[in-house]
C-alpha cells in the first residue's frame, strides 16, 4: 500500500551503494531512500530510521517546548511564550515543558476570538530559517520537524485540561470548539506551506496526546465528532505538499488507531504501553507503527535479544519505525544485519 499522496518513489530511490554514517557496513540505498520506503508502506532494506531534525528558534513553539535544533548555538532559556502567547515552563529533568500554572489565556471558550491572536507565519524570518536549516540538513536523510500543539492540546493550553475535556462534550460549547479547530487547520495549512518552501519539509510529526496511562481522555464517539475531521484536514494539507504525516499521540489510545488510519496519517508515534505488536499485526499495512523502546546502556547479549524479538515479530508488507537514536551502536549494527536478512533485498 502506498502513502496517501502521489510520492514518486522511482525518482527518489536509486541503486548506488553508499556508506552509512557511524557503522561499519555499506548500504545499497541511502537512509533517506530507506525511510521513504517505510513511509510509503513498502518493505525497506533494513530497520533503523534516521531523520534530519530541524526545530528553528524563530518558531516560538520550539523554544517554549524545549526543542531547538537549527544549526546555531542556543544560549537562551527554554520555555516562555509560544506562538500563541501561552506561557510554558521548561522542566529540565523531563526535557519538556508544561503550561505555566495559574495562567489562562482564554476566559470564555464560547468567545475565544476575544482573547486569541493567531500567529502569522508570513511575518516570521523565513530567510534566516532557510539559511540556518541548511546547516543541519543532510541530503541523504529525510527532513523532519515536530509541530506543536495539536487540537486537544491547544484547547488545553488555552483553558486548562478539565475545562477542555468538558468543552468537547458540552453541547453549549461544542460549536465554539469547532470554530477554533477549523481556524487551527487554516493556520497549520499556512505553516506547512512555509515549511515546505523554506525548509524543504518532507516529514512532520504532528503532536496531540489523546490519552493517559490507562485509557483515552474521551470516547471514540467524541473523538470522531470533535477531532477526527480536523486531523484528516491536517493530513490532507501535508499530503498535498508531498509531506508524510506521523501522528504523535501519547497515552493508551490503541482503540483510536482505526481513526488515525481513517484520518490519513502515515504513521503513529505511540507509547509502548499500547499493544504495539498486536496493532502492528492488525494494522501495520495501513499505518506504520513506531517502536519507542530504548536500548542504549545494555550489554551485547541484551541488545541481541531485543533485536531478535523484533525480527521474530516482523511481517513483510507491514511497516515499523525503529529509531537509530534509540539504539546503541551494537544494537544498530545487529538490527541492520538481521533486518537486511529478513527483508532479503539484493545488493
Amino acid at each position: 500500500m502506498m502513502a496517501n499522496y502521489p510520492f514518486d518513489y522511482e525518482k527518489e530511490v536509486g541503486a548506488a551503494e553508499r556508506t552509512a554514517r557511524g557503522a561499519n557496513f555499506r548500504t545499497p540505498i541511502t537512509p533517506r531512500e530507506n525511510d521513504i520506503l517505510v513511509a510509503s508502506h513498502r518493505d525497506p532494506a533494513w530497520l533503523g530510521q534516521e531523520l534530519n531534525h530541524v526545530f528553528p528558534r524563530e518558531i516560538k513553539d520550539n523554544v517554549a517546548r524545549g526543542f531547538v535544533m537549527d544549526g546555531r548555538p542556543f544560549e537562551g532559556e527554554m520555555g516562555g511564550p509560544d506562538s500563541f502567547g501561552v506561557e510554558w515552563v521548561y522542566v529540565p529533568v523531563a526535557r519538556g515543558s508544561m503550561e505555566k500554572p495559574g495562567v489562562r489565556l482564554v476566559k470564555d471558550i464560547e468567545n475565544w476570538e476575544a482573547d486569541v491572536v493567531f500567529p502569522d507565519p508570513d511575518q516570521w524570518d523565513w530567510a534566516v530559517i532557510e539559511e540556518s536549516s541548511r546547516k543541519v540538513i543532510r541530503p541523504d536523510l529525510i527532513t523532519s520537524t515536530m509541530v506543536y500543539t495539536g487540537f486537544f492540546e491547544r484547547l488545553i493550553s488555552f483553558i486548562g485540561f478539565e475545562d477542555a475535556a468538558v468543552a468537547l462534550i458540552d453541547e453549549d460549547q461544542k460549536e465554539a470548539v469547532h470554530r477554533l479547530f477549523d481556524r487551527l487547520c487554516i493556520y497549520y495549512d499556512r505553516l506547512f506551506d512555509r515549511m515546505k518552501k523554506h525548509m524543504g519539509m518532507e516529514y512532520i510529526v504532528f503532536h496531540d496526546d489523546w490519552g493517559a496511562q490507562r485509557s483515552p481522555f474521551f470516547s471514540e464517539q467524541v473523538c470522531r465528532e470533535m477531532l477526527l475531521p480536523y486531523l484528516k484536514r491536517v493530513a490532507e494539507s501535508a499530503h498535498s505538499r508531498n509531506i508524510f504525516l506521523n501522528f504523535h499521540c501519547c497515552g493508551r489510545v490503541e482503540e483510536f488507531v482505526p481513526l488515525m488510519i481513517e484520518a490519513g496519517a502515515d504513521a503513529w508515534d505511540g507509547q509502548p504501553l499500547n499493544d504495539i505488536w498486536g496493532l502492528y499485526a492488525k494494522y501495520g499495512d495501513r499505518l506504520t507503527m513506531t517502536l519507542n523502546e530504548k536500548v542504549l546502556d545494555v550489554s551485547k547479549e541484551e541488545a541481541e535479544r531485543w533485536v531478535d524479538n523484533i525480527i521474530a515479530h516482523l511481517e513483510k508488507g507491514k511497516q515499523l519505525i525503529v529509531s537509530r537514536r534509540c539504539m546503541n551502536e551494537t544494537a544498530r549494527e545487529m538490527m541492520y544485519v538481521k533486518s537486511r536478512e529478513f527483508y532479503g533485498r539484493e545488493e
